[in-house]
């Protein structure tokens, strides 16, 4: 859902490697640099939930998406005119006016996801990943906060990326026994 809504890969500017696992393990998350409607959010903070089994099941996300849809569409056939706004068309209105008004700047420039800077490193392929040792999953505690429902971020991607350099610094740094890195 994430790249859909953004046409980005997740993480698409970092590299794919054992701190990015730990991290996800550790609570990381995605954001948006958009306004993105919060049933569609809380819906993926479920997908993405750390327990598999609080997450929910193929068909109630294809139940859900199927009735967005036909009330999404219903909207824009009546081009935003109608009497009774279902929840779902109340948040889209809400996040399109929202999107209209982000600066240039902050908006992706994807151009329908085909151009975006990746890391270099990054495999885009399935492919197995032994990592040994990764820490019991988590949720991120600012991610899955009431109030913190949007999972709208307006600081670019390359915060994401200092914040991954930081972490491998301080990894490196406990294991070669440096008590205190100055950051």
């Amino acid at each position: 859902m994430y790249e859909v809504i953004s046409e980005l890969p997740p993480y698409h500017d970092v590299n794919h490697d054992h701190n990015l696992a730990i991290r996800i393990c550790k609570g990381l998350r995605p954001r948006f640099n958009i306004k993105v409607p919060q049933l569609i959010v809380r819906l993926i903070k479920r997908c993405l939930d750390s327990n598999p089994l609080s997450r929910p099941k193929a068909e109630e996300i294809k139940k859900i998406l199927s009735q967005w849809s036909e009330e999404l569409f219903t909207m824009f056939k009546n081009h935003y005119v109608t009497d009774n706004y279902t929840e779902i068309q109340k948040q889209t209105r809400e996040a399109e006016n929202i999107n209209k008004n982000l600066a240039v700047s902050s908006a992706p420039s994807t151009n329908l996801g085909l151009s975006h800077k990746t890391h270099s490193e990054d495999i885009y392929t399935s492919r197995l990943l032994n990592f040994n040792n990764l820490p019991e999953p988590k949720n991120s505690v600012d991610y899955y906060d009431n109030q913190n429902d949007d999972i709208i971020s307006m600081e670019s991607s390359a915060s994401l990326s200092q914040q991954i350099d930081i972490f491998q610094q301080i990894n490196i740094s406990q294991q070669i026994g440096i008590s205190r890195l100055n950051i």
